[in-house]
């Protein structure tokens, strides 16, 4: 299944529209919130012709948007896509994250050294060829309330699964909530329409540490790229560590149809 953005805008619409019924209820999710609501963040491929020609293509499954909760600055909602297009690399986080795609892109082919000149001459383009789906899609926070993020991750799991299908990446990162994403299946998975977890544990292949493998796509389990594991300076070691978890991965799961190691 190719990307379909159209599908994608459409899973979007309704899901805003589920978002506002439910958080003018009392306490959703476990978060009090007045009414009305009209801060849902967009997210998915940031750019798309880019997207097309990029292998192996990247997603980066994240809590929440972060810094998105001013109802006066973001009165209608927020398309996060869109801003990382237009801006590309504008923080010292989102360098991070462009290292950490270098990483993977690197992990398909022989080792090479870190190189930061590299990555800064290439940051934009890094980042305009991935594609960034939140847990959570609203009210985003600095630092997420991960008891939060975890019932958004159970209660909208249907459309989660159906907005990374619609984007259909080769490697998904996912950066501090894979726990929250895989779980048992139903004991009646045909009478029940409505998901439980974006994965179930039948349907993903267990790889090396971190590693997991779903059809045809390598899955990530990662930490949070501004988790304090290693200082923002220490870019150099994120480098190293992502590129050999998924080396490992590739390694133990492979190959992949999308690239060769």
């Amino acid at each position: 299944m190719g990307y379909q953005p159209q599908k994608l805008e459409k899973l979007f619409d309704k899901w805003a529209e589920k978002h506002a019924k439910k958080i003018s209820a009392e306490e959703p999710y476990g978060l009090k919130h007045e009414p009305p609501y009209g801060k849902f963040v967009r997210d998915g491929i940031v750019n798309p012709d880019k997207w097309a020609i990029q292998e192996p293509k990247i997603c980066f499954v994240m809590p929440e948007p972060g810094g998105y909760a001013d109802i006066e600055q973001y009165p209608e909602g927020h398309d996060l896509a869109a801003q990382w297009n237009e801006q590309g690399c504008f923080t010292k986080l989102m360098f991070k994250f462009s290292v950490w795609v270098q990483a993977v892109y690197d992990s398909f082919f022989d080792p090479v050294p870190y190189v930061k000149k590299s990555i800064m001459d290439q940051k934009d383009d890094l980042i305009r060829a991935i594609a960034i789906v939140n847990v959570k899609k609203s009210d985003g926070q600095k630092i997420p309330k991960l008891g939060i993020v975890k019932n958004f991750a159970r209660e909208d799991a249907t459309e989660l699964r159906k907005e990374i299908e619609l984007i259909n990446p080769d490697v998904i990162l996912c950066c501090g909530v894979f726990k929250y994403l895989v779980g048992n299946p139903p004991e009646d998975a045909k009478t029940k329409r409505k998901r439980d977890f974006v994965f179930y544990k039948d349907e993903i292949v267990k790889g090396s540490k971190l590693a997991y493998k779903w059809g045809d796509k390598l899955v990530m389990d990662f930490w949070h790229p501004a988790q304090a594991y290693y200082p923002m300076i220490m870019n150099n070691v994120h480098y190293y560590t992502v590129r050999e978890f998924c080396r490992s991965g590739i390694a133990s799961l492979g190959p992949f149809e999308w690239a060769e190691l």
